[in-house]
């Protein structure tokens, strides 16, 4: 039968195995507890027992079987992996995965936010790491404790809220003007009329519109419901121009091709801390604006599954703002969405 006394500001460990006795002290009773769980179940290191370690696999090999088996069945496939690399090249991931310690995992936390990084970023870092042990738990029936339980998490970063100005707004049109490849000038433009992700506009197809109704329909999305999104005339003039090119799909574009075009376009309108992703920020305010900061329907349009998400592109600039106190309610806007 283990026990822990408490020596001052240690803790001293005592554990039976195989008809041996082990002691050990250690910094914190969450240590010394697991330390006599691996001890009584042979997983630690002992005189008796040299190398027991080897029967676990490291941290490292957990990530690579785990990027194999339940990483592809995810939406964030391709983000996942990212970071999965990036804690590859941690020096604890090295270790037999049941001796990986808070303090291992409190020392990463530590020098990411010191390196700069924001605390969403390290919340989804951490996130990852957990979900690695509680994947060993729950598939691989390793008894493993989860170290990421016993920190304190970063703070999430400040909900971002960048806009464009009208100004902002000429020069990226100029910039776009510029493109060698007019597919990237059209799916700007495209972002900032429905507010569609990167990801869904490179996968829409020429069957999913109906120019009819003047719907795009979306049968896979990130949160793995489908979802339909009205078209403005413009959204419908961009997807006709691409209609005439010839080109197989609505967008033919990669990805990475995007990422490359974006920061030169980024850098020719002289534009700071714009974000490919801001454009779907900055055209679903706009929709919010036309809806009347009506939020159900907004949500159905962004495909957000709780309100209030939707909620936080509710956010007007100046101009909205004067717009609506000098509008009589006659003139408020009015849309018809309907579902096709």
């Amino acid at each position: 039968m283990a026990s822990i006394r408490s020596r001052g500001s240690s803790f001293e460990a005592r554990a039976h195995h195989q008809g041996r006795n082990y002691s050990k002290t250690f910094r914190n009773r969450a240590e010394a507890e697991r330390w006599c769980t691996g001890i009584e179940l042979g997983f630690i290191d002992t005189p008796a027992k040299r190398a027991p370690s080897a029967r676990w696999i490291t941290f490292y090999q957990a990530m690579e079987r785990y990027g194999r088996e339940a990483t592809p069945q995810k939406k964030g496939c391709a983000q996942e992996l990212q970071r999965l690399k990036q804690l590859s090249r941690e020096n604890w991931a090295r270790k037999p995965i049941n001796q990986i310690l808070p303090s291992d995992i409190k020392q990463f936390r530590d020098d990411m936010l010191e390196r700069g990084l924001s605390g969403s970023t390290a919340r989804l870092m951490l996130a990852l790491v957990s979900v690695v042990f509680k994947h060993a738990r729950q598939e691989w029936d390793m008894c493993v404790a989860n170290p990421v339980a016993e920190l304190r998490m970063p703070k999430a970063s400040a909900a971002r809220y960048r806009r464009l100005r009208a100004e902002e707004e000429q020069r990226l049109n100029h910039a776009l003007r510029s493109c060698k490849n007019p597919t990237t000038s059209a799916l700007v433009r495209f972002a900032l009329e429905t507010g569609m992700r990167r990801s869904e506009m490179l996968n829409i197809q020429w069957t999913d519109l109906d120019p009819t109704s003047r719907v795009v329909s979306l049968p896979t999305t990130k949160n793995g419901q489908p979802r339909w999104i009205p078209l403005t005339p413009t959204a419908l003039e961009i997807l006709e121009q691409q209609r005439r090119a010839g080109h197989p799909k609505p967008f033919d574009l990669t990805a990475s091709a995007i990422t490359q075009a974006w920061r030169h376009i980024v850098k020719r309108a002289g534009l700071e801390d714009l974000r490919f992703h801001d454009l779907r920020h900055e055209a679903l305010s706009r929709w919010a604006h036309r809806l009347g900061g009506d939020v159900f329907k907004l949500s159905m349009v962004s495909g957000h599954k709780t309100l209030q998400m939707a909620r936080r592109y509710v956010h007007p600039v100046e101009s909205e703002l004067l717009a609506c106190l000098s509008r009589t309610p006659s003139d408020a806007p009015k849309l018809n969405l309907r579902s096709t």
